[in-house]
């Protein structure tokens, strides 16, 4: 592998493509790598292994180290010395977030498409095949593969087991950036979020890794289904996911997921959170109906804090059926996890009603935009002809 004078290296914004001379492959494997020496490796090591590699010419691997104190950049060097496809390590000299760490590698990519993966995932060998498969459809402009966590071994980790799972395939309305593919012109006009920091830990002073949620592929999930581009699931390409959570790793994940999807709502002008909002109607119907009963009247307390009751059980079948039904838990599972998940959804409505309101008041500051004004940006999906309609 060459290497690079660490001053072009170290600039985030320069264009850093490979070997000029030597084709463009179809697909650009783009992992963001903060620190995690062995499961970055783990994940590298899955893309060498893919089908895909088997084909020459058709892919490329760019990981962007974002300022790792540890050995990880030259570990990775090290592993795909000897890769028979073009593999290249791009070193942030400090940490600048995931995001840009994206970014800079979309930017050095020469891949018709970009696939984003993260460095504490494992993917399937046939992971990119599958990846790829859709965008023969020139209309599709994103395809999020499944991300499956690996076997919980407590509680918390059973908790939040699933959330990151897209198990239906086809069109759908969100997507998840740690297993994900997109046409690098769509990445070029709408280049991923980079406003919104890392969370820093507080303990050591570096990024909290325990905490997802900031990358905000939102904008970029609104912007090309704006735009008239399909967005679709491929549940067949597959990741695993290998993020061991404890109590407070949960928590910590609750609570600024809760200010992330606050911020989000905000931002982009969406409506109210399905999985919070009967949360907190239920919180404001029951303090109400303790007012009302303090001011002695009894009839308007029993009606509220009935309808509490009302909206606390629609909560609960709401939060039950996605547990069941997109995040893959069994039965058991759901019952098992149930106290950490009572706990994890009341600190997550917490961390949001709280962000909402200090965003109402003016007291924190995020710029507002509108989908409209997102998908401007980006070009129009081809218009396929059917058959009937094909010139003559």
């Amino acid at each position: 592998m060459k290497t690079r004078p660490s001053a072009r290296a170290a600039s985030p914004d320069a264009m850093e493509y490979g070997e000029p001379s030597a084709p463009a492959p179809r697909a650009s494997v783009v992992i963001a790598a903060y620190g995690r020496r062995e499961k970055t490796l783990a994940c590298v090591r899955s893309v060498l292994a893919q089908d895909y590699a088997r084909q020459a010419g058709l892919m490329e691997v760019i990981l962007v180290d974002d300022g790792s104190a540890d050995e990880t950049p030259d570990a990775v060097e090290a592993l795909v010395a000897g890769a028979p496809f073009p593999c290249r390590v791009l070193r942030n000299e400090k940490n600048l977030g995931a995001n840009r760490s994206r970014n800079r590698g979309v930017r050095a990519a020469r891949g018709e498409l970009v696939a984003f993966l993260d460095s504490d995932c494992i993917a399937s060998t046939d992971w990119l095949c599958r990846l790829v498969a859709p965008f023969d459809d020139p209309s599709v402009g994103a395809v999020s593969g499944l991300v499956d966590d690996m076997p919980a071994t407590n509680i918390w980790e059973l908790a939040f087991h699933g959330t990151h799972r897209l198990p239906r395939a086809g069109d759908v309305s969100r997507l998840v950036i740690g297993n994900l593919c997109v046409r690098r012109a769509l990445l070029l006009a709408h280049a991923l979020d980079e406003s919104r920091p890392a969370r820093i830990d507080p303990a050591t002073g570096r990024p909290d890794l325990t905490v997802s949620g900031r990358s905000d592929e939102e904008g970029l999930n609104l912007a090309l289904r704006a735009a008239g581009w399909r967005v679709v699931a491929e549940p067949s390409a597959t990741a695993m996911h290998d993020h061991p959570y404890t109590r407070r790793a949960l928590f910590r994940q609750a609570w600024f997921g809760g200010r992330s999807a606050a911020e989000l709502v905000w931002k982009y002008r969406l409506g109210p959170r399905k999985d919070l909002g009967p949360i907190l109607v239920a919180h404001a119907l029951v303090a109400l109906s303790a007012l009302a009963a303090g001011a002695e009247f009894s009839a308007i307390a029993l009606t509220l804090f009935a309808a509490g009751l009302l909206s606390a059980f629609l909560a609960v079948a709401a939060i039950s059926y996605n547990e069941l039904r997109n995040k893959g838990k069994s039965p058991v599972e759901l019952v098992r996890a149930a106290p950490a998940l009572f706990v994890y959804y009341e600190i997550r409505a917490a961390g949001y009603a709280l962000r909402r309101l200090s965003l109402l008041l003016g007291r924190a500051r995020i710029d507002r935009v509108r989908i409209a004004e997102l998908a401007a940006v980006l070009p129009a999906p081809p218009v396929v002809r059917a058959p009937s309609e094909a010139p003559r």
